[in-house]
């Protein structure tokens, strides 16, 4: 099986931009950020006579989140396009079986302005449009994309059209989100974007650990930094592959393609000891003094990289760590006891499963800090957005597209519609739609289920589009004691283990720290977008910063080498940046 990116990982069930929030209890105090920190100026300009025209064209009829209209209705679009995506026979981007259902469903005729290759091409090519003001009717966009075109007066408001149009599943995935998303795509009280929200587990990085290894040595589970040390001690040196030779691994790290800590769910990246230091690399955050900084320059940034630094000397962290090509392989291959990832590592962990004896892969909320608490980076509630052109006049057209693919995806897979290319290769406006707090809701639900204190009849599947295939399926590959998720309880002769396994083990493993651990402090940026120097500064910036925190824990003097970093960052840019920031925060 495939390993799959942190990217790949978020939308993994189906096949971590947030502005800010509450503050938490905490050393560092984390402030909410205003709405001007994650859209740019005010938009009360774009209730301009166009937009208003195209409310009331689009008001006239029936409101119907899924009506069909009586005459044709044409919406102009623009999508990335893989070049590895295998189309159907027969079919292409602009004809294909998603297209076909459209035209069906709603006489909407989808036409495709152009296409470009994800990442640098589509956004280069996304730019120009912004910046000649030559927009589609509707697009997917991301959290900066958004904010330009808020800037420049491009966009609908959508408050009436999402009140009116929006399913009821798409609202309750925008309250699942609650003041935060709000926040993030509201201006002045006014939805200017529909967000593609994500489960807020996504971004929650934990320990995975070997629990087989951790009995056979008469070990606990590390629950701090000098557990840590010493239960990664142990699995060097006490040979618990039992092959006789001191060939594994304490602590995997990140591949030559991985980062040491990002924004987001970050498979073998080391951001909770980072965190374990009330350390938050990458992350615009307050200090004591209320003043504006950025987690990677300050003073415990430089204790936790030490502490890496140590790891890395002392042979407990892989040595091999940003030379690697691939980090999953030596867990795969029995050598690694422990790594850092989110909930969904469990699917990554999918050819374990196969192995006899199967390594008992489970997850906790370690190292905690020296007050006891576990502090959590957690990502965006939504990183991209339905945005639509404000010269529209049939902005609804844009929701329905999405209603219906939240409603009928499920369906499409299981018909084997479009089968080549499949909804994220080909679908108009499509992205990953859930409810922010899924995973949590999804681990609750099936451990009640497991206990015998629900019944599957008595849960509103509505807006849960996997919930139920994931009862069904718990049932058959639960073993007693139906409250012990160790792989040795689950049936791993069932033919459900390659389909249903890698998820339920991420469910019901993955997530089981943040759906029940009690002191958890969850810490956000107050800012997820991009300001005027970062478009030309931010990519050396991320290169500069990289480079320093490798040499840090690789070489031999991380004090000097971190100090130097800081006073670059600041000169290079940095400190203008953190100035942008503290005036947007205000």
């Amino acid at each position: 099986m495939r390993n799959v990116t942190p990217k790949e990982g978020r939308t993994m069930y189906l096949k971590k931009f947030f502005a800010g929030i509450m503050a938490v209890s905490m050393v560092i105090s984390i402030s909410a950020c205003g709405t001007k920190s994650s859209a740019g100026p005010s938009a009360a300009s774009t209730s301009t006579t166009a937009n208003t025209e195209a409310v009331q064209s689009s008001t006239a009829q029936k409101a119907d989140p899924f009506g069909k209209y009586e005459e044709p209705v044409t919406i102009r679009v623009v999508r990335t396009l893989d070049p590895n995506v295998k189309f159907d026979e027969g079919q292409s981007i602009e004809k294909n079986g998603y297209i076909d259902e459209i035209k069906k469903q709603f006489n909407i005729d989808v036409k495709i302005d152009w296409v470009a290759a994800p990442g640098n091409d589509f956004d280069q090519k996304l730019s120009l449009a912004i910046s000649s003001n030559s927009l589609p009717d509707a697009l997917m966009v991301n959290m900066t994309q958004f904010s330009s075109m808020i800037k420049y007066d491009q966009l609908a408001d959508l408050t009436g059209t999402f009140n009116d149009y929006g399913s009821d599943m798409m609202k309750a995935f925008y309250k699942s989100g609650g003041d935060a998303l709000k926040k993030l795509i509201e201006i002045d009280g006014k939805v200017m974007g529909i967000p593609a929200t994500i489960p807020k587990a996504n971004g929650f990085n934990e320990m995975w650990i070997r629990q087989d290894w951790l009995d056979k040595l008469s070990l606990s589970a590390p629950k701090n930094l000098a557990e840590l040390r010493e239960v990664a001690k142990a699995f060097v040196e006490k040979d618990p592959d039992g092959n006789g030779k001191k060939d594994t691994i304490g602590i995997g790290g990140p591949s030559k393609q991985g980062r040491i800590a990002i924004p987001d769910g970050n498979q073998f990246g080391l951001d909770p000891i980072f965190a374990a230091h009330k350390s938050f690399p990458t992350y615009w955050l307050k200090d004591g003094k209320g003043q504006v900084t950025y987690g990677s320059i300050q003073p415990e940034t430089k204790q936790a990289l030490q502490t890496l630094h140590e790891l890395y000397q002392d042979g407990l962290l892989d040595k091999e760590m940003l030379i690697r090509d691939d980090s999953m392989q030596p867990a795969l291959d029995n050598k690694t006891g422990i790594f850092f990832g989110p909930w969904w590592v469990g699917y990554n962990l999918a050819d374990a499963y196969k192995k006899n004896p199967t390594p008992d892969w489970q997850a906790y909320a370690y190292p905690e800090a020296d007050d006891g608490n576990y502090y959590v980076h957690l990502a965006s509630p939504a990183t991209s957005f339905l945005v639509v052109n404000k010269n529209y006049k049939n902005p609804e057209a844009a929701v329905k597209i999405i209603n219906l693919v939240l409603r009928d995806e499920a369906k499409w897979i299981e018909s084997g519609l479009s089968k080549g290319s499949g909804t994220g290769g080909s679908y108009p406006l499509f992205a990953v739609f859930d409810n922010v707090d899924e995973i949590e809701a999804s681990y609750d639900i099936l451990t009640k289920y497991m206990k015998g204190e629900i019944a599957i009849n008595d849960v509103d599947f509505s807006t849960h589009k996997l919930l139920k295939g994931d009862m069904e399926a718990i049932t058959k590959l639960k073993k007693e004691p139906k409250d012990n998720y160790s792989i040795k309880n689950w049936d791993l002769s069932s033919e459900l283990v390659s389909s249903n396994l890698p998820r339920l083990i991420s469910i019901m493993v993955g997530d089981r720290s943040l759906s029940t651990a009690k002191n958890i402090k969850e810490v956000y940026s107050l800012y997820y977008g991009t300001t005027d120097t970062m478009t030309s500064k931010w990519a050396s910036l991320q290169k500069l910063e990289q480079e320093a925190f490798a040499k840090a824990i690789m070489s031999n003097d991380a004090t000097s080498t971190f100090d130097d970093f800081v006073k670059n960052w600041k000169a290079q840019g940095g400190d203008k940046i953190i100035t942008e920031i503290a005036e947007i925060a205000k």
